[in-house]
């Protein structure tokens, strides 16, 4: 018998898009804690830039720096993959 993954797959471009602004960027703060095993925004802001010597947003759109992680953005077109990426860094 094949056994399926019954867990339940998130769009996150979808769920955020009502956030991002008129260019299509979203505030790191504005993605739920959740979506990063609930770490927190000085954390994931450093791995989207790679100030922290790993670059986890490499390819992929952002705007701004995690020195001032409060402000920092990512498009939301990327968002889906640096979540991805974010959770099978943290396994």
């Amino acid at each position: 018998m094949k056994k399926f993954n019954l867990e339940k797959l998130v769009d996150f471009k979808e769920k955020y898009s009502l956030k991002a602004d008129e260019n299509g960027y979203l505030r790191l703060g504005d993605v739920g804690r959740e979506e990063f095993g609930g770490r927190q925004v000085k954390n994931i802001a450093s791995l989207l830039d790679g100030s922290e010597e790993i670059n986890l947003g490499e390819n992929l759109k952002y705007e701004g720096n995690s020195g001032n992680y409060s402000d920092m953005k990512i498009h939301i077109d990327d968002l889906d993959e640096f979540i991805k990426r974010i959770n099978q860094y943290y396994k």
